[in-house]
């Protein structure tokens, strides 16, 4: 079996090219800058990005699935959301179609609620764009909830705070809720979605938790891993609203990328991101295998190890 892969050098995309070869698969990997990324010498790195027509074909070429993890969750600008996630999805889909490569997108869970952010927008409409891209070629998406594992470092914050002996939640009657899928799990199930015989669908993919988790049980499942007892601070959104304007003007005026997106104070304040429509579970041959202590245990080991946490 042939894969292509979009998005490798990314957090889930470092876990889902691992996967892909312990399964037994020839990878082709695009890669915009492959000077900054370190792969098995079995991955055939394509350079190029999601405007690259040859690039893509290449990536396309010879493959039985090509699965698109690439897209931008925190752009300079609220513009490149359509140019990349959905414009980018587009392109893939089409070079899949070209080559007769199944084509697997990572949505996200945020599409289902498109209203809350321009980033939720974007992830809807890819939806959209790889379908219509995509023709009589076989597809399928997967809206993926919060995912969490070694190598991330967008929960390292939490996990530190945690350290300290808080975990801070949104302020929400009732209590918000959300899936939490370790890393590994979330690339078993592209990989799945690209083996099954499921197509023309999109698909909600959930934890091992029907109704999905409180943000206190998270903490508390976290403080046990790191032998603390946590206080439970519920953050009122006027705080979290600040904090973020805050942020993101400090990055304008620095000339970075901001590393909070626009809008993620509604998508924080959401009080359902649990999986619970289509699930993915229940039309393919697809489950976590990893429960929630087990993968924060992981997690924590990794963060230590790399002299983060």
């Amino acid at each position: 079996m042939r894969a292509g892969v979009t998005g490798g050098a990314g957090f889930v995309g470092g876990a889902l090219v691992d996967y892909l070869l312990e399964e037994g698969f020839d990878v082709a990997a695009l890669i915009r800058d492959p000077g900054r990324v370190s792969f098995d010498k079995r991955v055939r790195v394509i350079k190029g990005d999601l405007n690259n027509e040859a690039a893509l074909a290449a990536v396309a070429e010879g493959a039985d699935i090509f699965i698109h993890l690439a897209g931008v969750t925190f752009p300079r600008t609220d513009d490149l959301y359509d140019r990349v996630n959905v414009q980018g999805a587009a392109h893939a889909a089409a070079a899949a179609a070209k080559a007769g490569a199944k084509f697997v997108h990572a949505s996200s869970m945020s599409a289902r609620e498109p209203g809350v952010s321009p980033y939720a927008s974007s992830k809807r409409e890819s939806e959209a764009a790889v379908a219509t891209a995509s023709g009589d070629n076989p597809w399928i998406a997967l809206r993926l909830p919060a995912i969490y594992g070694p190598g991330d470092r967008a929960t390292l914050p939490y996990f530190k705070l945690t350290k300290a002996g808080f975990a801070l939640a949104p302020a929400t009657t009732p209590p918000a809720r959300a899936s939490l899928l370790y890393v590994r799990d979330a690339a078993r199930a592209l990989v799945a979605a690209g083996r099954e015989p499921v197509v023309g669908a999109v698909f909600e993919v959930g934890d091992e938790t029907p109704e999905g988790r409180e943000w206190r049980e998270i903490g508390d499942c976290l403080g046990n891993i790191m032998n603390k007892k946590v206080k439970h601070v519920a953050v009122p959104r006027p705080v979290v609203a600040m904090f973020h304007n805050i942020s993101r003007v400090a990055a304008s005026i620095r000339g970075k990328t901001p590393d909070i997106r626009s809008g993620q104070v509604n998508e924080f304040f959401h009080p359902d991101w649990a999986a619970r429509e289509n699930l993915f579970a229940n039309a393919a041959n697809w489950r976590p295998e990893t429960p929630l202590a087990e993968g924060f245990r992981k997690t924590v080991r990794w963060y230590r190890d790399n002299a983060l946490l």
